[in-house]
């Protein structure tokens, strides 16, 4: 068809479809980067302390006297440990021929020896303390829970014995052979002896801490008795120590020098108190001595006591070891800083030549993280290594370039990796408590990287 009309069409520009393509490419390699980068872990900033917590085993010393028997036979013992006993209480009693123990043996009147359902709650606190203590390696526990458990059945029988104990003697013909000894004193009555019953603070030594060397007899295991063994021990006074072995280290670290008072935290029951502090230093040690005035009825028959020093640290703003990194800093005599002419800003006179190679003196400002009573150190994006600084009113010159590392976290609040430097007072094995209000330091509720040594200052992350 000659008369027909033909109607082309333009050509999109090749380079509308290159730029095109580079922008799909440059969205398609941001996609899969974003998609493949680690997520970046942060951290808030808050104020707080650490509670250094330092754990010793103690020894408890405490006014004890060791009563001895008199006589040899079976004996029974009618008070129950680490109970209050007046002057005059029957404590034990011991029979010469054992006729009276057969009998008490057997003595069993309906009605009268079936336990009292206060007997019964000592019993089930018994066992739950038993259960709470429990040390898989020290078999002892197996022997004190059975003396205990004896103790609070024979504390009912021997209620009801003691109440017709002359009738029994009476029927055995044996008054002048079953001996009944009463408490010499008032006291808490004790059935186990170990040597350390005389010992006092400055007597104590460090071998005395040895578990090893530690041997303690339980009185109440025992069924005959022979004159001179010690039969029981009472504890006079309410006032008692807990002594503990100390070093240079720890004195320095938690305060112990100057302390009065002290918090401690018994870890077999988590009671804590507060008692009296006092270091005794010796020639074979350095020992606190920890003084109290009551709490000692609890501890009666314990000698070693697993305890915490209750002490707070300082405060500041807490944050996590791992996000402590390190960065490098120009190292710079702080007899060579100096200010400006015409600003307070600190800074330092830099030697510089002009165009004909006449040296020249003039002012630079330093951005200055760190000023100690001999060195600041400078951000080494101030200045370029080998350059010449003058000492004010001095010809002397120090050429810059020795840098010393800085500890400090990444804060990441514009999206890049600002480091700011931290001056750290307390720690632990978690966390750092770090000085406030430094130069280039960080703020509360300011975000920093929990892992900072993946990463390197000025690097974007979001």
């Amino acid at each position: 068809m000659s008369g027909s009309k033909v109607v082309r069409y333009k050509r999109r520009p090749r380079a509308v479809a290159f730029i095109f393509a580079l922008v799909l490419i440059y969205i398609i390699c941001f996609v899969v980067l974003y998609i493949s980068k680690s997520k970046v872990q942060t951290y808030e900033v808050n104020t707080g302390s650490l509670t250094n917590n330092a754990v010793y085993t103690a020894i408890a010393l405490r006014s004890e006297s060791v009563y001895y028997s008199p006589y040899s036979g079976n004996i029974n013992y009618y008070q129950r440990e680490n109970t209050r006993v007046k002057k005059g209480d029957t404590v034990y009693s011991v029979d010469e021929t054992g006729r009276v123990s057969d009998i008490l043996a057997g003595y069993n009147k309906v009605g009268e020896n079936s336990l009292s359902k206060q007997n019964l709650a000592d019993i089930k606190s018994t066992l739950n303390n038993y259960k709470n203590d429990y040390d898989g390696s020290d078999f002892s526990y197996i022997y004190d829970l059975k003396s205990d458990l004896n103790a609070a059945v024979l504390q009912s029988i021997n209620e009801n014995i003691m109440n017709n104990i002359d009738s029994i003697i009476e029927s055995t013909g044996s008054r002048d052979l079953f001996r009944t000894i009463p408490a010499e004193t008032n006291g808490i009555v004790v059935y186990s002896v170990d040597g350390y019953e005389s010992k006092e603070p400055e007597t104590i030594t460090s071998s005395d801490f040895n578990k090893d060397n530690y041997n303690k007899s339980n009185l109440k295991a025992e069924s005959i008795m022979v004159t001179g063994n010690p039969a029981y021990k009472m504890v006079t006074s309410e006032n008692w120590y807990l002594m503990i072995k100390l070093n240079q280290d720890d004195i320095s670290k938690y305060g112990l020098q100057s302390k009065k008072t002290i918090d401690i935290k018994v870890k077999k029951d988590n009671m804590t108190f507060t008692c009296g502090f006092s270091i005794i230093e010796k020639g074979d040690g350095i020992y606190g001595r920890l003084s109290l005035d009551s709490y000692m009825i609890r501890y009666a028959s314990e000698r070693f006591l697993d305890i915490e020093l209750v002490t707070t640290g300082k405060s500041g703003m807490k944050i996590p070891v791992s996000s402590v990194t390190e960065n490098d800093f120009y190292e710079i005599p702080k007899s060579y800083m100096t200010k400006g002419g015409n600003s307070n800003n600190y800074g330092f006179i830099v030697e510089k030549y002009d165009e004909n190679g006449n040296i020249v003196p003039s002012f630079a400002e330093a951005d200055i993280y760190k000023t100690t009573d001999e060195y600041v150190y400078v951000n080494k994006e101030s200045f370029e290594s080998g350059q010449v600084i003058v000492m004010p009113d001095s010809s002397s010159r120090f050429v810059i370039g020795p840098v010393a590392k800085l500890k400090g976290v990444y804060c990441v609040n514009t999206g890049y990796t600002i480091f700011c430097p931290v001056e750290i007072l307390d720690q632990n094995n978690e966390y750092y408590i770090v000085k406030q209000k430094i130069t280039h330091g960080i703020t509360v509720y300011d975000r920093i990287l929990l892992e900072a040594d993946k990463y390197k200052p000025n690097e974007m992350i979001y």
